[in-house]
């Protein structure tokens, strides 16, 4: 379905970066990792809470279900 973009606003770190850039996501706003389909992302919210953050969530269905919903992508 080619490339999906990314939701604009969003701090991209690739989950194999996560735990080295981990200074880049602010510990006192909710964060909700998002990545193709929600696999990644369900690894990195638990990463996130593993290293004290205490609302990190993944978005159910990632990428292909915000497209699916005809979403703005940057």
């Amino acid at each position: 379905s080619g490339e999906l973009g990314h939701i604009r606003g969003s701090v991209l770190i690739p989950l194999g970066q996560l735990e080295s850039r981990l200074a880049e996501v602010p510990r006192d706003k909710t964060v909700v990792a998002v990545c193709r389909s929600g696999g990644r992302s369900s690894r990195a919210a638990q990463l996130l809470l593993v290293n004290g953050y205490r609302e990190a969530f993944t978005m159910t269905g990632g990428m292909l279900a915000w497209d699916d919903e005809d979403l703005p992508v940057a």
